[in-house]
């Protein structure tokens, strides 16, 4: 019987080439769960609503129904008649979820003034916090 050539496995790496290192298995990371969104508010509405009693043209009650009773007290001493349009809808800013800062320009008699407040989510519903006329 003639002899038998057969080809052996390599046995030594490949120059130039680096060994295979096993990979560590990747660690489990935590992903943080998304924020709910915010509630619904409407900014206008509740902007309206105070400006109209400031103007004179409704009850200063009212306030007591949008507002927190230390700011509804304070804003029932400024009523005045006079009259006031909107001239740009209002910007809301949540810093956190409860929580609203609106910006609004409104025209009062012959001027353009600046409206700002804060609103903050309580009970179910949103209240005025903070609302100051800038003249």
């Amino acid at each position: 019987m003639p002899p038998v050539v057969r080809r052996l496995p390599a046995y030594e790496p490949p120059v130039g080439v680096a060994p295979a290192v096993p990979r560590p298995r990747p660690r489990p990371v935590w992903v943080p769960e998304p924020e709910l969104p915010s509630p619904a508010l409407d900014a206008a509405r509740l902007v309206w609503v105070v400006l109209e009693v400031l103007d004179g043209r409704r009850p200063a009650r009212i306030l007591r129904e949008v507002a927190a009773p230390a700011l509804a007290a304070r804003l029932g001493r400024l009523v005045r008649v006079r009259s006031t349009r909107l001239v740009r809808a209002p910007r809301v800013c949540h810093p956190s979820r409860f929580v609203a800062e609106i910006s609004v320009t409104v025209r009062r008699e012959r001027r353009v003034v600046a409206v700002a407040a804060r609103a903050e989510h309580r009970g179910g519903r949103w209240w005025l916090t903070v609302f100051s006329v800038l003249e």
